[in-house]
């Protein structure tokens, strides 16, 4: 498991599901702004949202969901490639990649290829 310090400061308002952020690995939460700008109260609603989270998917104990979501993590590169990929995947399965594509003898199949909807 990564080491990470964790922080929420300052929400506005405050999310009272923080079991996003140890989802994200973080070994504890600093919610010391959240309480100078929203008061004591906002500790109770903050664990209510956590034991409401916890009930809803069977967890004991925080440790249970603590960086579960660090397998589905990546980077901003990795996430542009994917998305080329699938433009480009996209483009492949659709239609024709642009209007030069076009020939008269093979336009019922290619106006075939475009619809959405067959059967």
């Amino acid at each position: 498991m990564l080491s990470l310090a964790g922080s929420m400061v300052g929400r506005n308002p405050p999310n009272p599901d923080v079991s996003v952020t140890w989802c994200s690995g973080v070994p504890w939460l600093q919610v010391c702004t959240g309480v100078m700008v929203h008061g004591y109260p906002l500790v109770k609603h903050l664990c209510g949202g956590l034991q409401a989270f916890m009930r809803r998917h069977g967890f004991n104990s925080i440790d249970e969901f603590r960086g579960a979501s660090l397998p589905y993590f990546t980077t901003h590169t990795d996430l542009v490639a994917r998305q080329r990929k699938a433009v480009a995947d996209r483009k492949a399965q659709v239609g024709l990649a642009n209007d030069q594509a076009w020939t008269g003898d093979g336009f019922v199949a290619e106006a075939e290829s475009m619809v959405s909807n067959k059967a």
